[in-house]
């Protein structure tokens, strides 16, 4: 018997830890004490929760427009909080990256958070990608049965 695995429930899963990342972060955005960050972080919290509930009740199953939602979370509101400020790093070489990154990884803060954002982000790029053939194909699929 072959177990074929399930594109969208892989890709669900590489999509939910990165929300979860995140959470903590923007749960310390709504204590603080300057309103402009509460807001942030409120309107951060229910992007999570939108996006949580969009991975697990429709992309699971495998819609279109559940993917689409993904993409412009990922795009529009992922992307500039985890990876804008990863940007202006020019190029290193491989010892400088490699002392930076045990330093990263050792240290508390800031500076394992800018290591983690991209590996999490890479998560949320692998878990939209997997099911972009999936999802063209259940569209030529559905086309030539209605023909």
């Amino acid at each position: 018997m072959r177990i074929r695995p399930n594109i969208f429930l892989v890709s669900s899963l590489l999509l939910t830890p990165a929300f979860f990342w995140l959470l903590p972060y923007m749960i310390r955005c709504v204590r603080a004490s300057d309103d402009m960050t509460q807001t942030a972080g409120l309107a951060s919290i229910t992007v999570i929760i939108v996006a949580l509930i969009v991975v697990w009740k429709w992309l699971v199953a495998g819609s279109r427009v559940a993917w689409l939602i993904m993409a412009v979370i990922v795009w529009v509101w992922a992307f500039p909080i985890m990876m804008i400020s990863r940007l202006h790093i020019g190029p290193v070489s491989s010892s400088e990256l490699k002392d930076w990154i045990v330093s990263a990884w050792r240290q508390d803060g800031l500076e394992r958070v800018s290591l983690i954002n991209p590996i999490m982000f890479s998560l949320m790029l692998i878990g939209l990608i997997l099911p972009l053939r999936a999802l063209f194909r259940m569209g030529k699929l559905e086309r030539d049965t209605q023909i």
